[in-house]
C-alpha cells in the first residue's frame, strides 16, 4: 500500500475517531488517547522504516523514528560528541531524525553549502532563529535577496582596504593587551585566566568596529557585564531552537525554557539596540562596520525589508548588531582560547612556534597584519586549532531544495534536512590521521604521515555564499594576538586547567576559566620600546 493511501486511511480514522470521542463520556477519554497514541507510534516506526525515502541510511532506530533523542542531545550539551561517536559507528552518512541526514565529507560540504545551479541549499527556518525584535540579520536570514543585500552592504566593512584601515585600532588593543598584562603580572600574580583576557580583547575591538566605542574590558581588567550574556543568550537559540523542531508543542515546550536563559537573550538584544541607536546618532567619519551598513542611508520602516539593495531599515541594524558582537568576538577569543591550551599540552608545538615568532621580529612593532601572515608554522597552529577546537561546534542546518538534488553522491527529496557537523567531522578517523590529538604538521604538506588527511574538510567559517565574511578579519587579528602574546611572554597551563577542553557546547563552547602562568620575557622594557 503505498504511503499516500495509508495517509489517508490515518487520516480517515482519526477524524471518525475524534467524533465517537466527542460523543462518549470521560471514561473513555483516557483509553481513547492512549489508542491514538499507539496508533500515531505504530504509524511513526511504519513509516519511518518502511516508506520513507530514507529509510536506506543507517543511524540509531530511536533518533529514525522521532525528533526527540537528537534535541535532548543538544539540550544535554553533548551532541558533537555524540555525532561523532554516530558517524564512528554507521559511517559518513547518518540519519538523525525522520527528515534529517548528516554527513562528514569534503564533498557533502560542497553540495550542501556551496554555490549551484538554482541557488544554494536554503536554511531550515526552523533551525534559525530571529532575535528578540524578530527581523532576520545576515546569518539567520532564510531568504536569499534579505541576505544577498545585507551582505553587499556589509562586506565593505571586511574588504582589504576596511583592514588595512582598522589595523592601527586593532594593534592599539593588542598592544593594551601586552601592557595590561605585564601590569597584572608584575603587581599581581603571574597566574591568570588566559580565556578572560582573550575575551577581554576581541569584545573591546568588536565593540569599537561596531559602536564606535570600547567596552573597556582591558581598561577596567574585567569582563563587561555584557560579555556575560553572550553565551546564554546563544543557549537561548539552543533552546528555542529545540522547541521550534515540535511546531505543535512549541508553546508547550516554551514554558519549559528557563526564564533566566529567556530573560539574558532578550538583555542582549537591547543592550545592542541601544548601542546601535547612539552610535547612529553620531556622524563618526572612519571606517568600520557601522559606517559600511549606512553608506546609503537607513531606513525607520518598522521591521520591513527594503527591495532596494543598497540600504538596511534600523531593526535590521539592530539585529546585524547583535549577531556580529557575538561572531566578531566570542569566536575569536575561543579560538585564541583554545590554541594556547593545546600549546600547552604540546610543548614540543609550543617550542617551534615561539623559535619562529622570535626570530622572525627584531622588535614588537615591527609585527603587522602582513608581516604575520607569512610565518608559516603558525598558521599551520591556527589551522590545527581550528580543527581540534572549532569555535563554531555543531552544524549549520539546510534543506535539499524543490525537486531534489544530490547530496554525497545521493538523490535526496526536497525538503529533506541535511548539515555536516564541524566537530565531528573534524575528528573523524576518516578524515584525519590522529583526528584528537594536536599536530600542525599536518598542515605543512610535508610529513607522508598526512598524505591521506582529507584537508577541505575544513571549513570552519563554511563555504559558498554564506561564507563567513569575517574570516580574514578575524585570521588577522588571531595571528596579532597570538604572535604578540607569545614573543612578550613565556607560557605554562596550571593543573587545575589540564581537562579544561572537556566541555559542553551549545553552538559555541561553554568555556571555563583557563589558568596559565606567564612569564615576562622583557619585565624591565615598556611595551612601545620593546
Amino acid at each position: 500500500m503505498a504511503s499516500g493511501q495509508c495517509m489517508a486511511l490515518w487520516t480517515s480514522f482519526t477524524s471518525n475517531f475524534t467524533m465517537s470521542w466527542a460523543t462518549s463520556g470521560p471514561g473513555f477519554w483516557g483509553a481513547a488517547a492512549g489508542c491514538l497514541l499507539l496508533l500515531w507510534v505504530t504509524y511513526s516506526v511504519i513509516y519511518a522504516f518502511c516508506w520513507s525515502p530514507l529509510r536506506h541510511f543507517p543511524g540509531p532506530k530511536l533518533w529514525a523514528i522521532s525528533r526527540i533523542p537528537s534535541n535532548v542531545s543538544v539540550l544535554r550539551g553533548r551532541n558533537h560528541l555524540e555525532i561523532l561517536a554516530l558517524h564512528k559507528k554507521y559511517g559518513p552518512i547518518l540519519r538523525l531524525g525522520p527528515n534529517e541526514l548528516a554527513f562528514n565529507t569534503p564533498q557533502a560540504f560542497r553540495d550542501i553549502y556551496g554555490a549551484r545551479p538554482g541557488g544554494c541549499f536554503p536554511k531550515n527556518r526552523s533551525q534559525y532563529v530571529a532575535p528578540a525584535n524578530g527581523v532576520d540579520h545576515l546569518v539567520c536570514a532564510v531568504d536569499n535577496v534579505t541576505h544577498a543585500r545585507q551582505k553587499r552592504l556589509l562586506s565593505h566593512a571586511f574588504s582589504e582596504k576596511a583592514l588595512r584601515d582598522q589595523e592601527g585600532l586593532i594593534t592599539g588593543y593588542v598592544d593594551t593587551l601586552i601592557t595590561k598584562l605585564r601590569s597584572e603580572v608584575r603587581q599581581r600574580s603571574s597566574i591568570v585566566d588566559i580565556k578572560s583576557w582573550m575575551n577581554f580583547t576581541t569584545f573591546d575591538i568588536t565593540g569599537d568596529l561596531m559602536f564606535g566605542e570600547s567596552f573597556d574590558c582591558l581598561k577596567d581588567n574585567q569582563l563587561h557585564p555584557w560579555t556575560n550574556l553572550i553565551f546564554n543568550s546563544m543557549k537561548a537559540i539552543a533552546y528555542i531552537g529545540c522547541a521550534n523542531q515540535f511546531p505543535m508543542l512549541k508553546g508547550l515546550l516554551d514554558l519549559f525554557i528557563p526564564a533566566e536563559v529567556k530573560r539574558v537573550g532578550r538583555e542582549h538584544f537591547d543592550l545592542t539596540a541601544q548601542k546601535v541607536d547612539r552610535r547612529l546618532e553620531t556622524s563618526m567619519a572612519r571606517s568600520d562596520f557601522m559606517s559600511a551598513i549606512l553608506q546609503h542611508g537607513l531606513s525607520e520602516e518598522k521591521g520591513q525589508y527594503r527591495e532596494s539593495e543598497r540600504i538596511m531599515t534600523r531593526a535590521e541594524i539592530h539585529s546585524n548588531g547583535f549577531i556580529l558582537i557575538v561572531a566578531g568576538s566570542e569566536t575569536s577569543a575561543t579560538l585564541l582560547s583554545g590554541c594556547i591550551f593545546y600549546l600547552c599540552t604540546a610543548p614540543h608545538v609550543m617550542s617551534q612556534l615561539v623559535t619562529e615568532i622570535r626570530s622572525a621580529f627584531k622588535q614588537h612593532s615591527d609585527m603587522t597584519f602582513r608581516a604575520v601572515e607569512e610565518l608559516k608554522y603558525m598558521n599551520a597552529v591556527i589551522e590545527e586549532s581550528l580543527r581540534v577546537y572549532p569555535p563554531f561546534v555543531t552544524s549549520l542546518s539546510r534543506l535539499v531544495p524543490k525537486g531534489g538534488a544530490v547530496v554525497n553522491g545521493h538523490f535526496l527529496p526536497e525538503d529533506t534536512n541535511v548539515a555536516c557537523h564541524h566537530y565531528a567531522s573534524y575528528h573523524s578517523e576518516s578524515n584525519f590521521a590522529f583526528p584528537d590529538n594536536f599536530m600542525p604538521e599536518r598542515w605543512l604538506g610535508s610529513d607522508p604521515v598526512f598524505e591521506k588527511d582529507k584537508k577541505d574538510v575544513l571549513q570552519p567559517f563554511s563555504l559558498g555564499p554564506r561564507v563567513c565574511l569575517g574570516k580574514h578579519l578575524a585570521n588577522c587579528e588571531v595571528r596579532l594576538i597570538l604572535c604578540k602574546l607569545l614573543y612578550h611572554f613565556d607560557i605554562a597551563l596550571c593543573p587545575e586547567s589540564t581537562n579544561w577542553a572537556d566541555q559542553k557546547a551549545y553552538f559555541l563552547w561553554d568555556k571555563p576559566a583557563l589558568m596559565v602562568n606567564l612569564e615576562d620575557r622583557f619585565p624591565d622594557v615598556s611595551v612601545s620600546s620593546s
